[in-house]
């Protein structure tokens, strides 16, 4: 039975809702999981930030049973918020203060967008290990001085795209380097979540510190700050950076005296005529977020954790897919004649060769969506603390001639490039062309 939102597929609902909750900061609202043994290296972490994104890290950092030793934010009530995830740690309202700790190994950045660049410069210069969320910042000039900083560290530097971490996302990738899909023709992306972005505030300078997001000033849109997570994905997976992008944006629900737009479309147009459509608003939660590569063989679709490939009628057998667990995959109320058949959606599983091994049947093989594509970021960072220099962001295969280590300075620095500039394209209403140098640190 369809439910609400019209998708009548249990497996597309959680899909888009794990999507969802990985990009709007809801991991600490899940049930925990039961308490398990440290599962990574022990290296004692402060966090600076305790905004949302910041607990989310708490979170993460509880889960992995790594030592969170510091905590540090401006405002006093986040400490108390935030001390039931870190019992153990000195609380500061002063960054410099936790960065003077000498307990502090490893230091995450979650602080607002345009905060970070101080604070990267000062952890850099302290000689700690550092993980800054992404955007990397508000400017280009402000990103290229943070990721110099991070090529020019004694310690690791890693960038917070976490989706470069996710196994998931990788997995997806080798399909589309393979050719599996063909002749790849377009791309879409999309993120909805019915949420105004506004926070309330017991006095007027704390309301104008938590609503940052609302400001050009500050912060870089719905494309610059979440969508360019996704067109990051698109380049990793097109080996390119976009060459164009036009953009379109307004408030259309939120008349709320914000400057940034609720609601934004793109067109981001990479080599060989590949044209990535990308759509997000705050006023709408149908279908959540995803990507979308089309081929002319197939198709695939991610959703954080789970992804199918849905085949054309005319596309020759790849051998594999006899063992692969089917989803029939629908949006929509097919029996009221209002819905969109997808097909049959043929599930890609990071680990499934394993799990097979270990004696699953196809059918029930999956991915372990508890392990958030941030939960594998932060535990890809620990490691690589641990071995003083990036690691592999997967495990290296027969399949794999180069791996991919995780995100450091210069995908950050990119990724942010590509968000900003997308973002000035949806301001403008019109279109930007890259130039090389933007991209030059």
């Amino acid at each position: 039975m369809p439910d609400r939102d019209g998708l009548n597929r249990r497996e597309f609902v959680k899909g888009a809702a794990l999507t969802m909750a990985m990009l709007a900061g809801a991991e600490e609202l899940r049930a925990a999981p039961p308490p398990a043994p440290p599962t990574a290296p022990q290296i004692p972490c402060g966090v600076i930030g305790l905004g949302a994104r910041g607990r989310e890290i708490l979170a993460a950092l509880g889960r992995l049973g790594a030592p969170v030793v510091g905590i540090c934010d401006v405002y006093e009530p986040m400490l108390k918020r935030s001390k039931d995830a870190a019992p153990r740690a000195t609380q500061y309202k002063d960054h410099r203060e936790l960065l003077a700790d000498k307990q502090v190994q490893a230091v995450f950045v979650a602080t607002p967008t345009h905060q970070h660049k101080q604070i990267v410069l000062e952890a850099t210069a302290a000689e700690k290990h550092v993980y800054c969320e992404a955007p990397l910042a508000h400017t280009i000039d402000e990103a290229r001085d943070i990721a110099r900083a991070g090529q020019g560290a004694k310690k690791v530097f890693q960038s917070g795209l976490q989706a470069r971490c996710n196994m998931q996302a990788l997995h997806v990738g080798r399909f589309v380097h393979s050719g599996a899909l063909g002749h790849l023709a377009e791309a879409r992306a999309q993120w909805h979540q019915k949420t105004s972005w506004r926070f309330a505030a017991p006095t007027p300078e704390r309301e104008a510190q938590v609503n940052w997001r609302l400001k050009r000033e500050t912060a870089n849109g719905l494309i610059g700050e979440v969508g360019m997570h996704q067109l990051d994905i698109a380049s990793l997976y097109l080996k390119a950076h976009p060459l164009a992008v036009s953009g379109f944006g307004a408030v259309t629900l939120y008349n709320d005296g914000r400057d940034v737009p609720d609601t934004v479309q793109c067109v981001a147009e990479y080599p060989n005529n590949v044209r990535v459509v990308y759509d997000a608003t705050l006023t709408n939660s149908f279908d959540g977020a995803y990507e979308l590569f089309l081929g002319s063989d197939a198709a695939i679709m991610l959703r954080d954790q789970r992804a199918w490939m849905f085949k054309e009628p005319d596309a020759g057998q790849l051998g594999w897919e006899v063992f692969a667990r089917k989803d029939e995959m629908v949006i929509g109320n097919v029996a009221a004649g209002s819905g969109l058949q997808l097909g049959t959606g043929i599930a890609l599983v990071a680990d499934a060769t394993k799990q097979l091994a270990l004696g699953k049947q196809p059918g029930q093989v999956g991915t372990d969506v508890t392990k958030t594509s941030l939960y594998q970021a932060v535990d890809g960072f620990l490691h690589s603390c641990q071995k003083g220099e990036r690691v592999f962001a997967k495990e290296p295969t027969q399949d794999d001639a180069r791996p991919p280590l995780v995100p450091g300075p210069v995908e950050g620095f990119e990724a942010t490039v590509v968000g900003i500039k997308a973002n000035e394209a949806v301001l403008l209403g019109s279109k930007v062309v890259f130039q090389p140098e933007w991209f030059t640190l």
